[in-house]
């Protein structure tokens, strides 16, 4: 950066001239500073409201009622904290927090960020070569229920969300944070959220769904935010990508606790295939509709099937004019779920294996308007082991093995925003990062774990309807039905 003296307002050095340079300068200042004030009000009326009213107080009762008032403020925020900790900590803690964090950030900020270099620099030529500096400014401060600390940043022209997410890891270090990431705002402006403790380290149990369910929006666990965790079943299909160990059963379990409803209901109708031999999904049989874990050809039949299936639907479709499937019991959404992908055509005859291509290929291309969403779940994501993976719109990243998997994953520049799925400690199974549904921004999230006593729970409490609803397929098909 150019320490270099800025030019002198008035090229002289008459006293008279100075004199009315410093004027000029002090006047320059008083309005900025004014106009600072003003628009920290503006964007900040609550605690602007507070200052003034507390400084008129002061002003016309005296400096003793203030602080008099001042106590009682204190006592009652003290009472709150006791008598509603819940409350307390769900309304009041996060402004206060807030509040609290907001100098602590601003006065590190420009050191944190100017030695990591997000630093965008002007150059102009006035008679002589001038050098100004601009770094990202903080607008505010914002301290969430689960602890996240986020800062809303504004870049300066010459900087990108790429540069600042590239910046992470020196940011969280010189903000004494235990990870960084960048979300992006609007042109312009990005959050950095700041996350001093892992709020996600806790494992999660899962809540009995209540009343009916939108397959819009599956509770499936929470977000590091402390908000739940939704997943889409309609209009969509699911990719879960981890190694072994990394928490893939909790994801399916949870998702299935929390579309037990409509399972129950008849609306929606779950079809598995069980490659390992039935090890993860047997124990939940009574909530499957159809369940194969036996031969390689037994499983190729049931893809076959859905693709009949698929194709019965689309026809009505088109008689009737309608370009996407409404979910009722008389014509149920399907979920069909794959637990290990690479297996089902790992050990299978060629001819098997490119029946199983085809149709797995046909229900991802043309299943979803048909009502018909695949959750497959799979240890490499490579291309060579998922060749459809472009044709899943929704994608899970659970711990994986190296960088270059979450990208696969979540699609390019997925980790340089933060997804470090690849960092995700073995002793949270069940943690993993998500796309946020029409952006590039990642967000991390944790299913909730169901032990074997809560999936026999599930099993007995929502147990699928009596299947008479196939009956047009099996009669395309020529074959039965469950």
């Amino acid at each position: 950066m150019d320490r270099s003296p800025a030019r002198p307002m008035f090229d002289s050095d008459d006293p008279l001239s100075i004199v009315l340079e410093g004027i000029v300068r002090l006047g320059w200042a008083l309005v900025r500073a004014i106009g600072a004030i003003l628009l920290a009000a503006a964007r900040n009326p609550v605690p602007a409201i507070i200052v003034v009213g507390l400084a008129i107080e002061g002003y016309v009762l005296g400096s003793r009622f203030l602080i008099w008032t001042a106590i009682g403020v204190l006592l009652a925020l003290i009472t709150w904290r006791l008598a509603a900790p819940s409350s307390f900590a769900n309304t009041a803690h996060p402004r206060l927090a807030s509040i609290a964090a907001a100098p602590w950030y601003r006065s590190r900020w420009a050191k944190a960020a100017s030695r990591n270099g997000l630093v965008a620099s002007d150059h102009q030529f006035n008679g002589r070569r001038a050098e100004q500096s601009r770094l990202p400014r903080i607008r505010r401060v914002r301290v969430t229920r689960a602890g996240v600390h986020t800062l809303q940043l504004s870049l300066p022209a010459g900087l990108t969300p790429s540069h600042v997410a590239a910046q992470c890891d020196g940011l969280a270090h010189a903000l004494k944070c235990r990870e960084a990431r960048v979300v992006e705002d609007r042109p312009g402006r990005v959050f950095l959220e700041l996350h001093r403790r892992d709020v996600l380290a806790p494992v999660i149990r899962p809540s009995p769904p209540k009343g009916q369910v939108d397959l819009a929006a599956v509770p499936v666990g929470r977000h590091e935010d402390g908000e739940v965790w939704y997943m889409r079943l309609l209009g969509t299909h699911v990719l879960v990508a981890g190694a072994t160990g990394a928490g893939k059963g909790s994801v399916l379990w949870s998702l299935l606790n929390g579309a037990a409803p409509a399972i129950a209901s008849g609306s929606l109708e779950v079809w598995a295939i069980d490659p390992k031999g039935g090890m993860e999904l047997r124990p939940g049989l009574p909530l499957f509709a159809r369940f194969e874990d036996g031969s390689a050809e037994q499983m190729c039949l049931t893809l076959e099937h859905l693709v009949t299936l698929k194709d019965v639907r689309a026809r009505e479709l088109a008689e009737l004019g309608a370009r996407t499937h409404a979910a009722t019991p008389a014509s149920p959404h399907i979920l069909l779920v794959v637990d290990e992908l690479a297996t089902l055509t790992a050990f299978a005859e060629r001819t098997i294996v490119r029946r199983i291509e085809q149709a797995l290929g046909l229900l991802l291309t043309q299943g979803r308007a048909c009502g018909i969403t695949v959750l497959a779940a799979v240890q490499d994501p490579g291309k060579d082991v998922v060749v459809w993976r472009d044709l899943f719109p929704t994608r899970i990243a659970m711990r994986l093995d190296n960088p270059i998997q979450v990208d696969m994953v979540l699609g390019e520049g997925a980790r340089d925003l933060g997804a470090t799925a690849d960092h995700i400690s073995e002793l949270t199974p069940g943690v993993a990062y998500v796309r946020v549904e029409g952006t590039r921004t990642q967000r991390r999230v944790r299913a909730s774990y169901l032990t074997d006593a809560d999936i026999a729970e599930l099993a007995v409490r929502s147990p699928r309807p009596t299947p008479v609803r196939l009956a047009a397929a099996a009669a395309v098909e020529g074959g039965e039905v469950a």
